[in-house]
């Protein structure tokens, strides 16, 4: 019965409270511009290593480690840096979108470069030698390659989502979960919970799994449509 009626006022707290929505834009903004720019820099890289012949078995290892690195060490990492006292105090954009951004972008990196490298080595190793001797020009190789493994990379960018949407550890070290500047969906649930708020925090938890679903679902669509192609 608690549930039923915590789950009604969690509905009423979605219709009436403009604090939850700013929480939820700016949840979808940070993992966003962190998954965006990881995908820029992360699918180049992961090309270019997954074409490479030799297989450097250290890299490979570092690279599976970044995958699974634990936040709150990416954040402790992260706040050293930024901190005063720290290499790159001087920007003083500790506690600060910026910051969480620049947390989120470290631990989706290696998602990025590990699926897209693995993606590339499973095309078959005589593709470019086809294509050459057709006459293609080393442009049309790399874009034909990148279009064999766009469905994997999708994959990457889809988990490289989840795990930047779903992620506390970091974001609240670097972010301090400031009202109205740097809280999330994420952080903001252990507060409402802290504060025996459990219909804020049911409200909170709605609007973040279905903007899990819906963003996991529209890449979904387009990877689904990749492969029709």
């Amino acid at each position: 019965m608690a549930l039923g009626e915590d789950l009604f006022e969690s509905m009423m707290l979605l219709l009436r409270s403009s604090e939850i929505w700013q929480i939820a834009g700016l949840s979808l903004f940070i993992s966003i511009t962190a998954v965006i720019l990881s995908s820029i820099i992360g699918i180049q890289i992961g090309v270019y290593l997954g074409k490479r012949k030799k297989q450097n078995f250290i890299l490979v290892a570092l690279i599976n480690t970044g995958m699974g690195l634990p936040p709150v060490f990416v954040g402790l990492i992260v706040y050293l840096l930024l901190s005063r006292q720290g290499a790159l105090g001087v920007l003083q954009i500790l506690f600060t979108p910026l910051a969480m951004i620049i947390a989120q972008f470290i631990l989706t990196l290696p998602i990025i470069i590990g699926v897209t490298r693995s993606t590339i080595r499973a095309i078959p190793n005589n593709l470019p030698e086809a294509l050459e001797s057709m006459g293609a020009t080393s442009s049309q190789i790399n874009a034909q390659i990148l279009k064999e493994a766009r469905s994997g990379i999708m994959v990457g960018m889809i988990l490289a989502l989840g795990r930047a949407f779903s992620e506390v550890g970091a974001i609240i070290i670097v972010g301090g979960n400031i009202r109205h500047y740097t809280r999330v969906l994420t952080t903001a649930i252990i507060t409402e919970i802290s504060k025996g708020n459990n219909p804020g925090a049911l409200a909170l938890g709605i609007i973040l799994i279905t903007i899990s679903f819906s963003l996991t679902s529209i890449m979904s669509v387009i990877q689904l449509r990749s492969n029709d192609h």
